[in-house]
């Protein structure tokens, strides 16, 4: 029997992409290992300059440890650097963000071939890349991509240009995915994308495809990976204030908290819209979890600005901030800006404002304390049971629980799994 590894980099649309991979292969009568595999796949990041330089390593190290094995390197990071891959990494079958979906197609090629592949595609003109899972083997959360693409280029982003243009999954595709993994015992569904609020189906958008997946009576949740500010038009305040499956947890990057950093990015929004809108769904929603990403140290950034940046995290009062120290993409607008700051400054910024996202954590959770909840358990580890909120709160929880089912508990702050975060 053949056997496979996969190493995934990156975004939750690559961990879809690396699930629908892992079912195939495992359809066709291949078996999973973790390490000395005859086809070794790594899906690949690009994000930052440090993730070009992860996904080259792990890329070459892999075939430097596997010698005998099929490499076969998909993703973003190809994409990015199609134009010289083969002199950057060591791999038999090197493909971008298209055809996905057939790496088995390229693996018998090359077995029959025993000649190296490599092939990319235009992005900016490609469709949608339909994928199907059944059923999510390594999550009891399912991931759903609906959307792929990004037309906002933003000034320090490169994901545009390697994933192309905003384009969605049919709409009733959508559905009978989400339907065949609830069968397949999944309670909750998490709908990703790279740009997940601007999908659009024949005119049905991300709203309607929630009150849609609404219907199905044996899901319980459903949740969104990220959503733009932009994005919560209308239909998803109304989502938000009478949908009782979709959760009480936004993720909405804010990027920074100065206007004037905020249009150097190329942002499509400044401060007080986004604090208008939080306090919009705030007032549907009360005590919902809003996370969000941070970038500091972005070229131009002053003391005054990130303490401007500060003062509005802690005015808001996320749930949690994901920090980013910037550092330059090549490709991007941003990379050719003046004015860079300092790397030792801009970790010195990122330490502040990660001390604040964990007192803010606190403060969340603080507020549940005694409250009853409802936890979905994913995960047992030497008889203690994991599991998720609905508005993120993660538990660990003693006791007779069984995985994927929701249990209402009363929490305590022992039930507050604070290692996770």
């Amino acid at each position: 029997m053949k056997t496979f590894y996969i190493k995934t980099l990156g975004c939750k649309v690559n961990s879809y992409e690396s699930e629908f991979i892992r079912n195939v292969l495992l359809n066709e009568g291949y078996q999973e290992v973790s390490e000395n595999a005859d086809i070794c796949i790594i899906n690949s990041c690009t994000v930052t300059n440090t993730a070009d330089n992860k996904s080259k390593q792990v890329i070459n190290n892999i075939k430097k440890n596997n010698p005998n094995a099929i490499v076969v390197a998909c993703g973003c990071f190809c994409q990015f650097r199609k134009d010289n891959i083969d002199t950057l990494i060591n791999a038999d079958i090197i493909i971008g963000n298209r055809n996905k979906s057939k790496i088995i197609d390229y693996i018998n090629k090359y077995e029959k071939n025993h000649e190296k592949i490599i092939d990319f595609y235009d992005m900016s003109t490609v469709d949608f890349e339909d994928m199907e899972i059944k059923k999510f083997i390594t999550h009891h959360r399912a991931f759903v991509k609906i959307e792929d693409g990004c037309n906002n280029f933003c000034s320090y982003c490169i994901i545009p240009y390697v994933r192309g243009r905003v384009r969605s999954k049919e709409f009733n595709k959508c559905i009978m995915e989400v339907n065949d993994l609830v069968i397949s015992g999944h309670k909750e569904v998490v709908l990703s994308g790279i740009h997940t609020g601007m999908y659009n189906s024949n005119n049905k958008r991300l709203s309607d495809l929630i009150n849609e997946l609404s219907k199905i009576e044996l899901l319980k949740r459903i949740r969104l990976s990220s959503v733009e500010i932009v994005e919560l038009d209308e239909g998803m305040m109304k989502i938000i204030k009478d949908n009782n499956k979709f959760v009480s947890h936004l993720h909405i990057p804010l990027q920074s908290g100065c206007d004037k950093i905020l249009k150097s990015m190329n942002r499509r929004y400044d401060t007080e819209y986004f604090t208008n809108k939080v306090n919009e769904i705030r007032s549907y929603r009360n005590d919902i979890s809003l996370t969000t990403d941070v970038i500091v140290g972005f070229p131009g950034e002053t003391e005054e600005d990130f303490n401007e940046t500060y003062e509005y995290c802690k005015k808001i009062g996320f749930a949690k901030i994901h920090v980013f120290p910037y550092s330059d993409r090549n490709g991007t607008v941003a990379s050719r800006m003046n004015n860079k700051v300092p790397r030792n400054i801009s970790k010195e910024r990122a330490r502040k404002l990660i001390e604040l996202s964990n007192q803010l954590e606190k403060d969340y959770f603080n507020k549940f304390i005694n409250k009853e909840v409802e936890v979905l358990i994913e995960e047992e580890k030497d008889n203690v049971f994991y599991g998720f909120t609905d508005n993120y709160i993660p538990l660990k929880l003693t006791g007779n629980y069984k995985i994927n089912e929701i249990y209402k508990i009363k929490l305590q702050k022992s039930n507050i799994n604070f290692d996770l975060e």
